[in-house]
């Protein structure tokens, strides 16, 4: 493997990294003489033509934009990649997740790193996606930064990333005389949390469990800022545009990343945006009681991650053998995370130093050959397929893959089903979900996909139009049939299912179709 860019396409900041001379270096930004080691995750409409970066940045700021949108990553979360948002030109999502990343590779030919990097050709890159990301995420990522000019080698979870970065700044860790075992990442970033425990052995990073919500980040504080906002100029959300809207969320952003510790007053100057309105004052106090439900979520998450710990031998009460809790993310800098969190943990708590670049500087040093970094992920979601039985009056699920399976050495998990066909055409209806009731039911964030059809019927095999056919029993000899699913190092599975008899197949990327 080539030395590889560090990219975290974060919900509100884009960050990368590069190794260069055993040296992890942020890539910086011009922007009108300032340096920034970001580019902001956004997109605004001017003139027609979409703009991306720290150019939507300006015009969302200045007024000029006449549609954006703030935290375009969010669109992964519930939005099919071929969606089209008529309001920013009728671009489909995966066009659009595209056309900013190949901003970004515009953006870093004018870079510090652009001396290192040969834009002649894709630029290798390892990349991050939440540890609770469903497939069609990971699908629409990859395929996007595939579109931009960038060639994936390495796909990590995030809080993997972060592990990876603090084990290279606190080299004791990975001491062999440590007793620490384990590390626990809290990743707040801009749109989604995750925590994840992550073993610790020499250059070998495990990753244990994951527990995640897809949509609760920065952003939801920001919401909840902009409410009392609302609520302080007694202004109702009808009243408010969308376009109004993405402007003060972005003025909340900027108060809050303002607030320190110590801070009373939150002190937001709508008149920025609103001609003639008066600052808002918020009371920091009640703003965070606001903001406590959300921080609530995520240490029940952190409490079910440490109890499942048991099954790895792992006593979570020992705080010798925990390497602390490691907090990561846009999200963590703001006051009461860190607040909640002290009061929990203690000293066991550790800050990244830059909370927001951690992710990116993981995944540089995972994609440097010399670092000798080994990652071993695990499955983070459950996913299986409905079966019709019983003459297809009913159908049960069959889990394919269970959350925490482990791959392969080489980083591919493959599960077989041989049976012989019942019927003529067979209905594999996909599901995706973070949890099973204990009848190995789905429950929790359910994400379906759509049929997978395939004919058992060997006279409709290469035939067209096969959803309008109707399912009936076969008759004659049953042919024997094998699905085989990968599940592989990106995060991504595949489907293969062929009749061993005629050699007919049929394969699928699940969450490409």
């Amino acid at each position: 493997m080539t030395m590889s860019l560090g990219i975290d396409f974060g919900t509100t900041r884009t960050v990368v990294a590069l190794g260069i001379d055993g040296r992890y270096v942020l890539a910086h930004f011009d922007v009108d003489g300032e340096y920034h080691d970001f580019v902001p995750s956004m997109v605004a409409l001017h003139d027609g033509e979409r703009h991306y970066g720290w150019d939507a940045a300006h015009l969302l700021r200045s007024g000029q934009a006449q549609a954006a949108l703030r935290s375009i990553k969010r669109l992964l979360a519930d939005t099919p990649p071929d969606a089209h948002l008529e309001e920013l030109g009728g671009v489909c999502v995966l066009d659009l997740l595209a056309e900013f990343l190949a901003a970004l590779r515009a953006a870093l030919a004018t870079s510090n790193l652009a001396e290192h990097l040969d834009f002649d050709q894709p630029l290798c890159a390892t990349v991050a996606l939440p540890a609770n990301s469903t497939t069609q995420q990971r699908y629409t990522t990859l395929e996007a930064f595939r579109r931009a000019g960038f060639c994936v080698e390495l796909v990590l979870n995030e809080p993997t990333a972060a592990a990876i970065e603090f084990a290279h700044q606190d080299r004791s860790t990975l001491s062999p005389r440590s007793p620490k075992r384990y590390m626990v990442v809290y990743d707040l970033g801009g749109g989604t949390f995750d925590t994840s425990a992550i073993s610790l052995q020499g250059q070998r990073f495990e990753l244990l469990d994951s527990e995640g919500i897809a949509r609760l980040g920065g952003d939801d504080f920001d919401e909840v800022i902009y409410d009392g906002c609302l609520e302080a100029t007694e202004r109702s959300p009808q009243s408010i545009s969308a376009l109004l809207r993405e402007r003060l969320l972005e003025l909340c952003r900027d108060a809050k990343e303002a607030l320190r510790p110590q801070s009373k007053k939150l002190l937001i100057d709508l008149g920025e945006v609103i001609d003639g309105a008066e600052p808002v004052g918020l009371d920091v106090k009640e703003l965070f009681e606001r903001c406590q439900p959300l921080m609530d979520r995520t240490l029940a998450l952190i409490d079910r991650l440490f109890d499942g710990l048991i099954r790895f031998g792992i006593d979570p009460e020992s705080v010798r053998e925990l390497g602390g809790l490691y907090l990561v993310g846009g999200g963590v800098s703001f006051p009461i995370v860190s607040r909640t969190l002290r009061e929990r943990y203690g000293r066991k708590l550790k800050l990244a130093p830059q909370p927001h670049a951690s992710t990116a500087v993981g995944l540089a040093i995972a994609g440097d050959p010399a670092a000798g970094v080994h990652v071993r992920e695990a499955v983070t979601r459950h996913f299986g397929v409905w079966r019709e039985v019983e003459g297809g009056a009913q159908k049960r699920f069959d889990p394919i893959f269970s959350k925490g399976d482990r791959s392969g050495e080489d980083g591919v998990l493959e599960v077989k089903r041989a049976y012989r066909a019942v019927h003529n055409l067979g209905h594999l209806r996909f599901l995706e979900c973070s949890d099973l009731d204990p009848d190995g039911q789905p429950q929790g964030d359910l994400m379906p996909w759509g049929a997978l059809l395939f004919p058992y019927a060997r006279e409709l095999q290469g035939a067209d139009g096969l959803d309008a056919v109707e399912v009936v029993p076969l008759s004659g000899a049953a042919p024997e049939i094998e699905e085989r699913y990968r599940y592989h190092r990106d995060g991504r599975v595949s489907v293969e299912v062929r009749d061993l008899g005629t050699g007919f197949v049929v394969e699928r990327w699940v969450g490409s179709f």
